[in-house]
């Protein structure tokens, strides 16, 4: 068996359902050029679902990660623009920040890309990227993830 013998099913699946978590990590981790190909098998099997990116370093690398998740998850459709919704977004970057909240994030430059998905009231955000160490040929990966379940408002 090779690894292109499995199907994204074999991947987000715990138990027999769905993860939405893992939905969000394989958004974030996907290969660049495959981008637009998962968020249109992912709408077709019911999820909403947005890929952004966000770079930078220090506080205002923490910034962009929110600001982007929030533009993207609006404009992709994947949030209404009710406060409630914005408000649940915010927390689960939070949660999807909590690694990122080392003196290495204050020093060194970061690049990462963040799978956001919703279906139904629930919301998962996955970020996954590299730090970059100044002065050193040398990148550290770094991931995070947050999921907030029943606290969308459902506009289905």
């Amino acid at each position: 068996m090779d690894l292109s013998d499995f199907k994204i099913s074999d991947f987000i699946n715990i138990e027999g359902e769905q993860s939405l978590g893992k939905v969000a990590s394989i958004l974030s981790i996907i290969d660049d050029k495959y981008d637009v190909q998962i968020i249109n098998v992912l709408k077709k099997e019911g999820y909403k679902p947005v890929i952004t990116r966000a770079g930078g370093k220090g506080e205002d690398f923490k910034n962009k990660i929110l600001r982007n998740c929030l533009g993207a998850a609006i404009k992709g459709k994947v949030i209404s623009e009710t406060i409630q919704d914005q408000r649940v977004l915010t927390r689960c970057v939070e949660r999807a920040m909590v690694d990122f909240n080392s003196p290495m994030t204050s020093i060194s430059g970061a690049g990462i890309k963040i799978g956001i998905v919703s279906k139904g009231k629930h919301l998962a955000v996955a970020l996954y990227g590299k730090l970059g160490i100044p002065g050193l040929d040398v990148d550290h990966e770094i991931s995070g993830m947050g999921i907030h379940y029943y606290g969308l408002i459902d506009n289905n």
